[in-house]
């Protein structure tokens, strides 16, 4: 019998959430919607063609270099939180100490443009157990062709039941899946840092309303 010890496991379990069936679906959706030599535009995704994964899909904005901000999310993504995420940066997902870490592949994302899967890990303690996750982002391009929307969805282990918000961190030597396009597409045009708004836009207007499924 084959002996596996603990980081393999966690190893083993990490891949295993690269192929989660939420996350297929969602990619196979983005699929059938990219043509020759592009990336889905944003204007091309119809939320009732993936009714069954809405509720843990998501769309980010980039705004400044490492920084994209959610324009809609499931209701998956507000459990997570504890509130509603539109307009909060994809970093409030994570520990501090792992922002710079996920911006840099949200970066990737954008300007190769890029698959990226990243398996991630919420700690636990006396009253909550540990949450694993894994996250895809799924780059998109807007009405000008540039590439500064991501597609994404967030899975975990089901049971999150904490009432308190979860924070990730991205596991040391996890599988990463970066998976570049080889697409030349139009340079983002971005805000300089200092005029990005430091409060909450208003999301009472989401660029997309998403259908949730709450079974």
């Amino acid at each position: 019998m084959e002996i596996i010890e603990p980081d393999q496991k966690r190893r083993r379990s990490d891949w295993a959430s690269m192929h989660d069936p939420i996350l297929k679906s969602l990619e196979q959706y983005w699929q059938t919607l990219r043509r020759t030599q592009q990336i889905p535009a944003r204007t091309d995704l119809q939320p009732t063609k993936i009714d069954q994964v809405l509720s843990y899909t998501f769309i980010v904005h980039r705004v400044a270099p490492g920084t994209a901000r959610f324009r809609v999310a499931g209701q998956k993504i507000h459990e997570l939180l504890k509130m509603d995420a539109r307009g909060m940066p994809l970093t409030t997902l994570f520990h501090p100490q792992a922002r710079g870490q996920i911006q840099d592949y949200v970066e990737l994302a954008f300007a190769e443009p890029a698959i990226i899967a990243l398996p991630l890990v919420s700690d636990g303690s006396l009253l909550r157990p540990t949450l694993n996750g894994t996250m895809l982002l799924l780059p998109m391009h807007d009405y000008y062709g540039q590439s500064n929307r991501l597609l994404g969805a967030l899975v975990t282990d089901p049971q999150n039941s904490s009432n308190r918000p979860r924070r990730f961190v991205i596991p040391p030597d996890a599988p990463i899946r970066h998976d570049p396009l080889g697409l030349k597409l139009a340079a983002t045009q971005l805000m300089p840092r200092d005029m990005i708004q430091t409060k909450r836009p208003d999301a009472s207007r989401p660029a997309l309303r998403l259908v949730v499924n709450n079974d």
